[in-house]
C-alpha cells in the first residue's frame, strides 16, 4: 500500500522545519500560516493547498519540486 501523501507532506514540513532549529510558531511567523494549521499538516491530517505548498517553499528557500521529491 503506498504511503499516505498528506503524512508524507507533513514529515517532510516538520523534517525542514526543525533543520531551520525553528519551531513550529516560528515557521508560522516566517510564512504567515497559522501554527494550528501547521500543526495539522505535519500529522498528515489536513491537504495542503498548492497556494500554501508555495509559500512553504519559498519559506524554506526550495522550489515545489526539490519540497516534493521522492514523495
Amino acid at each position: 500500500m503506498a504511503r499516505d501523501i498528506c503524512a508524507a507532506v507533513g514529515e517532510r514540513i516538520r523534517a525542514l522545519r526543525k533543520a531551520r532549529g525553528w519551531r513550529q510558531v516560528d515557521l508560522a511567523a516566517h510564512s504567515g500560516i497559522a501554527e494550528t494549521y501547521l500543526s495539522h499538516l505535519e500529522r498528515g491530517q489536513k491537504e495542503i493547498c498548492l497556494r500554501n505548498l508555495q509559500v512553504l517553499a519559498q519559506t524554506f528557500e526550495k522550489s515545489l519540486s526539490e519540497l516534493l521529491k521522492g514523495l
